[in-house]
């Protein structure tokens, strides 16, 4: 199981690694050190035989025994010499040290010898007096060798234990660790199901695969967030349609249903002893509700066409002053008959607009006349416009009528809401498409309301929808000359 980690094969091979290349050369150099010091011993001993053997000679040829036999003793004082002696010829006899060699404790096949001839000069004629036979083995040589061997060892050892203890620890650092927190991140992914960066940076391959891999987990993750908003939206979408249609099947059958009954009473008049008076007065609700079935047949026509992005509206530079006005004026009559005051206030030289002139005249109409629907008799609704450099041009409908509660204000807009209290007062579609149109011009909608104080509805068109007056009207004039 142990073999089976990317770190322990790392270290093995390493290991090994090291062990081969250093153990080579380390054998090489020992075995040449073995064999010079064999010739070493053998060049000295050599050297020493060929030195002594000239007063050796001198003292043969002058039969002086003491001294031979002192000249081998002091050659037998030589560590690496095991065996001396001198051979006579013919069979004469042998010269030995006063020690006894068959002393030593050397096994002679051990031993290697080296025999020099004994000559003597003597009227250009020259007298082989002997043989000096010296006798010497490497084993001095091979215990020195193999105490360094062991010395040496140690030290490779200790050497090669730093470098793999070194490797380990890089091969761990620089490749295991990493691994080791991919591994971990996949492991945590599997349990906490969502992604779990790798907390790792360098500027290797492992590095960059590393990035590569937290990349991916952010990318899925990403993807999976917009697939579970795409659904969240989709359910949303999917039950504010049943909403809707739920909502439209309701406000459409209320008129139809008042249609159909005022239709059935005119058809049996007689059965139902209708007179001219009542006749009228059920024609007039028959009107109106075929009325109020046209305008949300309308309205919701135009809702589609601005969700579905296909209303085919062109933008034009309206003078906004001027259609604020005139849609104060249309309504004036009607804010008359219900006993409501109605003031506007404008700044002078506001700029032009650039939108699509129907839509904006609805979303002045529609405001405007819930601000007046919800106002009672002598109540007030007041029309502001204003511009500001930075935060574009405001108009504000503000109304002393009966005000929305605050939990109600997040959904006044959505198609056919209508509050608990006054079901019959507050539905329809008109804040609707306020929102839309005014959304398709990149504005805003806020309102602002107090239950029986009144409610401040503010519209908000940015500066990039806006045109300096003066610069348009410059270009105007110069176009018609």
């Amino acid at each position: 199981m142990a073999f089976k980690s990317v770190r322990t094969k790392l270290v093995v091979i390493c290991t090994l690694c090291v062990l081969v290349t250093g153990l080579v050369p380390f054998l090489f150099f020992e075995a040449r050190f073995f064999r010079l010091e064999e010739e070493r011993i053998a060049q000295r001993a050599r050297d020493v035989a060929t030195k002594v053997s000239i007063p050796l000679t001198r003292s043969l040829w002058d039969y002086d025994e003491s001294t031979v036999i002192l000249v081998l003793e002091t050659l037998m004082r030589d560590p690496d010499l095991v065996r001396v002696r001198i051979i006579l010829p013919d069979g004469a006899g042998e010269f030995y040290p006063a020690a006894d060699p068959n002393a030593s404790d050397v096994e002679l096949s051990e031993v290697d010898f080296i025999r020099i001839p004994l000559i003597y000069s003597v009227f250009d004629n020259k007298e082989v007096l002997g043989h000096l036979e010296v006798g010497y083995t490497t084993d001095r040589a091979y215990t020195d060798v193999w105490t360094r061997v062991f010395v040496d060892a140690f030290i490779f050892l200790l050497i090669l234990s730093t470098l793999g203890g070194g490797a380990a620890i890089a091969i761990n650092r620089t490749i295991g660790r990493p691994l080791k927190l991919l591994s971990t991140s996949i492991d945590e992914m599997a349990y906490q199901k969502k992604p779990v960066l790798v907390k790792w940076r360098s500027d290797d391959e492992l590095g960059q695969t590393v990035e590569a891999y937290n990349n991916m987990l952010i990318t899925i993750d990403q993807h999976d967030r917009a697939l579970t908003e795409a659904k969240e939206s989709a359910e949303i979408a999917n039950r504010a349609k049943t909403s809707f249609l739920a909502n439209m099947s309701h406000e459409l059958r209320t008129p139809l249903n008042a249609i159909i009954g005022f239709s059935e009473i005119l058809m049996k008049e007689d059965d139902y002893k209708v007179d001219q008076k009542r006749r009228e007065e059920y024609l007039g609700y028959i009107f109106e509700a075929g009325s109020s079935l046209m305008t949300m047949v309308t309205d919701i026509q135009q809702i589609s066409r601005l969700e579905s992005a296909e209303a085919g509206l062109q933008d034009e530079e309206l003078d906004v002053s001027d259609e604020v006005l005139n849609c104060v004026r249309a309504l004036d009559l009607r804010a008359s008959d219900e006993g409501v005051l109605v003031e506007c206030s404008i700044q002078d030289d506001l700029p032009y607009l650039r939108t699509n002139a129907q839509g904006f005249k609805q979303i002045i109409i529609n405001l405007l006349n819930n601000a007046i629907h919800f106002t009672p008799r002598e109540g007030r609704v007041d029309v502001t416009a204003l511009y500001d450099p930075y935060s574009g041009l405001s108009i504000r409908f503000s109304d002393t009528g009966t005000g929305i509660k605050e939990e109600d204000l997040p959904f006044v807009t959505d198609p056919f809401w209508k509050s608990d209290e006054e079901a019959e007062e507050r539905s329809g579609l008109g804040l609707s498409i306020v929102k839309a149109i005014i959304e398709r011009n990149q504005g805003s909608l806020s309102i602002e309301s107090e239950p029986d104080k009144g409610t401040s509805v503010t519209i908000n068109f940015p500066v990039d929808r806006l045109i300096d007056r003066a610069s348009l009207l410059q270009q105007t004039a110069s176009a018609s000359s």
